[in-house]
């Protein structure tokens, strides 16, 4: 992976150190830079699992995409800068409440002095990465959210 390129295509020029800062200003310029999107799944276009085919679409031809390939690129970027990363299957609550199947998302684990969630490819669900382990709300731009890892 070309690391200049990809923070080139987030617009980032911030700090590389592995910090819950740095975290947050990626996260965010990730977000900012690139949509969710997910017209190949819809055009019937295959989606390659691939760290290269992500670079690819994301930052060579300034694609968006969908949470594997989001969340995934962004994986691959995050141990480049010294975090410890681990990918985590998700499950979406629909609007009745139930959740969806196995799989059905990506998301990440950033293990720093805490542990963190990590996700650029849920749209606008949060912007700021959550402390996993905090029992309470977690108020950011545009709501409160609760990511503890016991509910």
């Amino acid at each position: 992976m070309n690391v200049s390129a990809y923070l080139q295509r987030l617009n980032y020029t911030g700090p590389l150190i592995p910090t819950a800062i740095t975290l947050r200003a990626l996260m965010q310029a990730q977000l900012l830079a690139v949509p969710f999107e997910n017209l190949d799944i819809h055009l019937g276009q295959p989606i390659v699992p691939d760290e290269s085919a992500f670079f690819q679409k994301i930052v060579e031809r300034q694609r968006g995409g969908f949470c594997y390939e989001l969340n995934g690129l962004f994986a691959a970027l995050l141990p480049k800068l010294g975090f410890e990363v681990t990918l985590f299957s998700a499950r979406v609550a629909g609007e009745n409440g139930r959740f969806g199947p196995e799989f059905d998302h990506l998301t990440l684990l950033v293990q720093l002095e805490e542990r963190w969630l990590a996700d650029v490819g849920f749209g606008e669900c949060f912007r700021e990465p959550l402390r996993l382990d905090e029992p309470g709300e977690q108020v950011q731009p545009g709501g409160t959210l609760s990511a503890h890892a016991g509910r």
